[in-house]
């Protein structure tokens, strides 16, 4: 079989499945979106939605139960893998230390997506830490955060090296 044919056939799957994982990136961010929208009108709260620029680059959502515990979800694309991540976070309030709206947290969750390996596509499943700084403005509906959330899968290397840059916007904030 002729080298180049190989090639261009490889690069046409990749493409392919660059594509896919975009088409279900924006999918994802409208359901966290509508999700979010869902659970103001169940539960007290603002809930946040953004984008992660990092591993995984994608979408991020945020609720708050109460001022320290978190629910977030993370969608999200990075080197021919595609994640969705549901993480559980409890924050720790450093306005006292330092200006109005820094704070710190700690959290962990589970994820599951699709990862291309050694040439073939396979589903993966595994556990999350995430560690971060969060800073809220207090006169615009704006969170930013700073994490490290490395990722254990069961069925391929982990992600240990897993640093991101989020932008939130708070919905509905008074």
């Amino acid at each position: 079989m002729n080298k180049g044919v190989i090639t261009e056939s490889l690069r046409d799957e990749q493409l392919y499945w660059k594509r896919k994982m975009y088409r279900q990136l924006i999918l994802l961010t409208i359901i966290f979106t509508a999700g979010m929208y869902q659970l103001k009108a169940q539960t007290k709260g603002n809930p946040q939605v953004g984008v992660r620029l990092g591993q995984p680059l994608g979408a991020t959502a945020r609720y708050f139960f109460n001022d320290a515990d978190a629910v977030e979800g993370i969608a999200g694309v990075y080197n021919e893998t595609f994640t969705v991540t549901g993480l559980y976070e409890h924050h720790f309030d450093l306005s006292a230390l330092t200006v109005p709206g820094f704070a710190w947290y700690v959290g962990g969750g589970a994820h599951m997506g699709v990862r291309k390996y050694e040439g073939n596509t396979r589903f993966i499943a595994g556990f999350d830490g995430i560690i971060g700084l969060d800073y809220t403005f207090q006169k615009i509906p704006l969170n930013l955060s700073l994490d490290w959330k490395p990722a254990v899968h069961f069925s391929t290397p982990s992600d240990l090296a897993s640093f991101a840059v989020s932008a939130r916007y708070i919905i509905n904030r008074k």
